[in-house]
């Protein structure tokens, strides 16, 4: 469960100075640790739940298609 800690101020400060304690300072502090993805990194923010449709044969589900250069989806080659 997420809380809206701007209507709180006390609530928010002491938030702030957890962000700050556990990463030394804030972005760039002693102890930041960047995130460990590359900065390039698109996130698969275009995969999907699971599509259940009603077939002659019963339900069944499939996982509808990615964008393409995501790595799924992508046609698998032998060398």
């Amino acid at each position: 469960m997420a809380i809206d800690p701007l209507p709180e101020p006390a609530l928010l400060k002491r938030a702030q100075d957890e962000f700050g304690e556990r990463t030394g300072g804030g972005i760039g502090g002693t102890k930041w640790m960047a995130p460990p993805l590359p900065k390039e990194f698109r996130p698969p923010a275009d995969l999907r739940w699971p599509e259940y449709v009603q077939t002659p044969c019963g339900e069944e589900w499939w996982i509808p298609t990615p964008a393409s250069g995501s790595g799924t989806g992508d046609l698998f080659q032998l060398n």
